[in-house]
């Protein structure tokens, strides 16, 4: 990557592993990185309505838990580009992978038969759990951020393989289009990701040749927030529909339709045929 700026800002110097391609505490002395701190409102404000529209909905109480930790991570990738500390990228880091685990076991548990047990599948749970405690351990004694992108990529690819397969089972057409939209939005995500990885050099030599006020738009990596946001908030209304299809009874008559510009996913009643 490219020389960042010499200022030492609010939270003093990055003691974080990783440091991105926006120039630090350019735009303001308490944030380190505005563009990629502001971002993660796409992984923080979707969440909280979602967890609204769980409850709003009559949807199963633990897709609360997938939206929160979604929002965990977006608060914790905002404190992590605001100070670049290494405690807050912890913060931003390890509840991807959990959260992601959380995301994996509620895709392998959809077509279980529900039942008065905290965990239909307790296997898979502690498999799951073992992984992230595991991870967590070694992460802590060897910080290398190879580690966290390949781990937190394998529950991604295992969660879109589960997604396939569900789509595959039931043949929802609901769940198809959130799919491709999610799979979509997540490549486009990663591929802006590397793009500010590579060509870091070239974006500070155009952004220095641009005006301020559109120089966020050149943010890649704060676009990367806002697809891989979207596409994980996606992800968890095809685990809610797919809930819905395996587990809803012959006198249903509703339907679960995608809402509100593809952030709400509601019940509605077919319209009687005159």
């Amino acid at each position: 990557m490219a020389p960042h700026s010499e200022i030492i800002g609010y939270w003093g110097p990055p003691t974080a592993t990783i440091d991105w391609c926006e120039k630090n505490y350019e735009v303001n002395f308490y944030v380190a990185e505005m563009s990629n701190t502001i971002s993660n409102l796409m992984m923080i404000l979707p969440p909280i309505w979602g967890m609204v529209e769980v409850i709003n909905q009559g949807f199963e109480l633990r897709f609360i838990f997938c939206h929160f930790l979604l929002l965990v991570v977006g608060l914790g990738s905002w404190a992590f580009h605001m100070t670049l500390l290494y405690e807050m990228q912890l913060f931003d880091e390890l509840p991807m992978v959990w959260g992601t685990c959380v995301l994996v076991y509620c895709l392998a548990v959809v077509k279980k038969p529900e039942n008065d047990k905290m965990f239909s599948n307790g296997r898979l749970a502690i498999c799951l759990v073992t992984f992230a405690s595991s991870f967590t351990a070694v992460y802590l004694l060897w910080p290398q951020p190879l580690l966290q992108h390949s781990s937190y990529g394998v529950l991604v690819l295992i969660s879109f393989a589960q997604e396939i397969n569900l789509i595959r089972l039931k043949g929802c057409q609901v769940c198809k289009k959130l799919f491709i939209i999610s799979l979509t939005t997540y490549l486009l995500g990663f591929f802006l990701w590397n793009l500010d990885k590579i060509f870091c050099s070239n974006l500070h030599s155009l952004r220095s040749s641009m005006s301020p006020y559109l120089s966020p738009v050149t943010q890649l990596h704060g676009w990367w927030h806002c697809f891989a946001g979207y596409a994980t908030y996606l992800q968890v209304f095809i685990c809610i529909h797919s809930n819905y299809d395996f587990k809803k009874s012959k006198k249903e008559k509703r339907k679960l339709e995608l809402c509100q510009m593809g952030f709400g996913l509601r019940w509605f009643k077919p319209e009687k045929s005159r």
